[in-house]
């Protein structure tokens, strides 16, 4: 099975990766990686390690995690183009709505390690049973992905 490659694309975008960066994070030749987009498809799996790879990018908006598959309901509230500082978009986002799809989600986007940085960086302004959860579910999710 096959992914559009304007999703790739998109996704790319969201993320602020690179083709060369995604080549060579996935092990996958640039040449392929590039060659994709003459096919107009690109290997599901290739979708995968792309939405398992963490973002690149040191402010985020609401509307990109948006884009990327975070519910509007968690959102609802912030304004979609206002770029903050991603740790401290992880730590409200987290504070406002922990679940575990929340932190599924982000970690998707942000990669676990991120997220668990943020945490430790804001640790005198989140909870411990927080930072634990979050933790616990980032550990299970990993052995999973």
């Amino acid at each position: 099975m096959k992914t559009a490659h304007k999703d790739f694309e998109a996704l790319l975008k969201a993320k602020g990766i690179s083709k060369k960066a995604f080549s060579s994070y996935s092990g996958i030749p640039y040449y392929t990686v590039a060659g994709w987009k003459k096919s107009g498809q690109v290997p599901t799996y290739a979708m995968k390690l792309l939405e398992h790879m963490p973002s690149a990018k040191e402010q985020v908006s609401a509307g990109e995690l948006l884009e990327a598959g975070m519910p509007k309901a968690i959102l609802w509230n912030n304004d979609p183009k206002k770029k903050v500082p991603t740790d401290i978009f992880i730590v409200a986002t987290l504070e406002r709505a922990y679940n575990d799809f929340i932190v599924e989600k982000l970690a998707a986007y942000f990669g676990s390690e991120r997220i668990l940085s943020a945490l430790l960086k804001y640790k005198d302004r989140v909870s411990d049973r927080l930072i634990e959860k979050v933790t616990a579910y980032l550990q299970a999710y990993k052995s999973v992905a």
